[in-house]
């Protein structure tokens, strides 16, 4: 009866040892979940971030397009607004020209009036047949008559000559001065309307190049935006990796506490049952031994939480800073200073960010709970993705690099994993 009761609780103590592993396998495998659920969702982020960004690039190509065509009708406008002024100064000269020959016009106009107006006074003060009795009476023979009346003739066909000649320049005044302001008119007109298209023309490559500066901006952005969700992307995957290798590793240490705890219960069973043969034997009671408690359970885990990871002064604390949050912690000193591992952990990525600069990301794992600690602006590192550290240990040197004023340590700490939104982050001192 004792011996199945011992075995019952050895067996119990087995049971009981090997769920603690699985346990712990369990919320590795959800945690791989989670990063694996966010690296797609980041993938399809960077898909269409990807797409915009080639809609932007076709948008700007068709906008050049425009403006090219817009810079070729301005320089035609130009051309033929330069024509049409070359025209205008032709026509000016022309003008010129003709208001010299519409004075001279003018001039040979007012002398006939003149000339006319004594005429009329003549004709008036005596009328043509008194003159032609004059002529009779004072002519001294036929012959006489005929030649004065052949003057008088003369005479007043030049008059008629006079008058209708006056009637011509007049006409003509006025028909080259109609078409002179004509012309003139039809030029200025054409004039006001390439003015007008060039000022159209003008206004519109404005809007155009300020829709291609928007446009150029927009491209910039997105750019960043990939190059950000690039960055993302790959420590996610260097993340997902390395929670691969804590579950493959729990699963490993699940296999082999099972086994340890199976071995531990026969030995233990075998203990026992010897002890009560021997009891038997002896025909004496033998309390049986509690052997099995001596026997180690789960590895412990780090109790010791995280250290300073650089001498130096903080300069700079957790918070708004500039507008937006400060996710971590600076701490400045001079000179060569070495910065360390914060705890016991993983190196999850190692690499020059733009922003960051020379950056390593650790991910820790103390008390059942995920840490990330993130180590920027460094001069250089001496770790690589992948690799096991220890708390104090050496993992670059303190600098200058990526957006950074001046050498110091940006420290970061995240509970659970490092996301772009740094909704994770927590202030590091009260953890150091």
């Amino acid at each position: 009866m004792k011996k199945h009761t011992v075995l019952s609780m050895l067996a119990t103590g087995a049971f009981l040892l090997a769920p603690t592993a699985s346990i712990y396998a369990e919320t590795n495998q959800d945690k791989l979940n989670s990063i694996e659920s966010q690296l797609n969702g980041t993938s399809q982020q960077l898909d269409n971030h990807k797409q915009e960004k080639l809609q932007i690039e076709q948008d700007i190509a068709l906008l050049q397009q425009k403006l090219d065509e817009l810079n070729t009708a301005i320089a035609n406008t130009e051309q033929e607004l330069a024509t049409i002024e070359q025209q205008i100064k032709e026509t000016e000269a022309v003008i010129e020209e003709k208001n010299r020959r519409i004075g001279y016009l003018q001039v040979q106009i007012e002398k006939r009036q003149v000339l006319i107006d004594q005429r009329l006074r003549t004709l008036q003060e005596q009328p043509r047949s008194t003159l032609v009795t004059e002529l009779i009476i004072n002519s001294k023979n036929i012959t006489d008559l005929l030649e004065k009346m052949y003057s008088v003739s003369l005479i007043l066909n030049s008059d008629n000559d006079i008058l209708q000649e006056q009637a011509r320049d007049k006409d003509a005044v006025e028909t080259e001065q109609k078409a002179v302001k004509e012309q003139e008119a039809a030029l200025q007109q054409q004039k006001e309307m390439q003015v007008q298209k060039q000022q159209q023309q003008a206004a519109d490559k404005q809007q155009q190049e300020v829709l291609m500066n928007d446009m150029h901006a927009k491209l910039s952005q997105t750019m960043e935006e990939i190059e950000s969700t690039e960055e993302t992307k790959a420590l996610l995957e260097a993340q997902r990796q390395a929670t691969q290798q804590l579950v493959e590793a729990d699963k490993r240490a699940a296999a082999q506490a099972a086994a340890q705890a199976a071995q531990a219960a026969a030995q233990a069973a075998q203990a026992a049952a010897a002890q009560a043969q021997a009891a038997e034997d002896a025909k004496k009671a033998a309390a049986p031994s509690a052997g099995a408690s001596s026997q180690p359970s789960v590895a412990a885990v780090n109790q010791g939480g995280f250290i300073k990871p650089a001498a130096g002064a903080f300069t700079s604390g957790f918070g708004g800073r500039w507008g937006k949050l400060h996710a971590g912690v600076d701490i400045a000193a001079s000179g060569t200073v070495p910065v360390v591992a914060a705890a016991d952990g993983v190196v999850i990525r190692a690499y020059a960010s733009s922003s960051y600069g020379n950056v390593v990301f650790i991910s820790h794992r103390i008390n059942g709970q995920t840490y990330t600690t993130v180590y920027a602006h460094l001069s250089s590192y001496s770790v690589g993705t992948g690799q096991t550290v220890k708390q104090g240990q050496q993992i670059g040197i303190m600098g200058n690099t990526g957006d950074s004023q001046g050498q110091h340590l940006h420290f970061e700490l995240h509970v659970g994993e490092w996301n772009l939104a740094k909704s994770n982050a927590v202030n590091p001192m009260p953890y150091l």
